[in-house]
């Protein structure tokens, strides 16, 4: 097992950037999420998950070993940034700090937990990640 290790460097600045502009162009409709929600679950698993739903393409980054996707999103309270993260083994996700740190340099300028949105998903058997959603307009 491994320490989960997060690089927050001038490319990996610039990436969060590409990635936060490249997610404008495409703004995931609420009605997509709609389609595959499973809400109040504070831990999604792969048998909450919807048959036949796929969820729309994020963009990726690795940042060190942490695999990050980030997309825009309609949601009911407004546009809402959705940040997820997962850890590179198995049973493990990344902790409070590595989120925090995630969420500011992907935009989050508020009260860290309060003003954001936090649950589990597992995406593999065995793999979760942590997504964090925040208001943005």
């Amino acid at each position: 097992m491994t320490a989960g290790i997060l690089l927050i460097d001038a490319a990996a600045r610039a990436a969060i950037d590409q990635a936060r502009e490249l997610a404008k162009t495409h703004v995931i409709p609420r009605e997509v999420l709609e389609a595959g929600a499973a809400p109040g679950k504070f831990n999604v698993t792969l048998a909450d998950r919807k048959p036949g739903f796929e969820r729309p393409p994020s963009e990726h980054l690795m940042l060190g070993t942490y695999r990050v996707a980030f997309s825009l999103e309609d949601q009911p309270m407004g546009l809402c940034a959705h940040l997820s993260a997962s850890s590179p083994d198995a049973g493990k996700v990344p902790g409070p700090e590595v989120m925090e740190v995630l969420a500011r340099e992907f935009g989050f300028a508020g009260d860290f937990p309060q003003e954001v949105r936090v649950w589990l998903e597992e995406f593999d058997p065995g793999h979760r990640a942590v997504n964090l959603l925040w208001v943005v307009l």
